[in-house]
């Protein structure tokens, strides 16, 4: 089996690889904040999608006469 770790035990000094600096670093405060701003930015996206193909939806129901005011079923 082919083994690629290249050390020969796991210590304090290898236990946080992170690219962008260790544990608490200014690379990592960024990078959260990238993430928070794609998550809400992703979700605002979404909401809006869907807003805009339900609205399609209605339009294409009022006008078959399937969103009748008057209907009570």
């Amino acid at each position: 089996m082919f083994d690629s770790f290249p050390f020969t035990e796991w210590s304090t000094e290898i236990a946080e690889f992170w690219t962008f600096g260790g544990a608490g670093s200014t690379g990592t405060w960024i990078m959260l904040a990238v993430g928070l701003v794609f998550c809400v930015a992703s979700l605002i996206g979404f909401v809006k999608m869907e807003n805009g193909k339900l609205d399609r939806q209605a339009a294409v129901l009022r006008r078959s006469g399937g969103l009748d005011q008057g209907s009570t079923t």
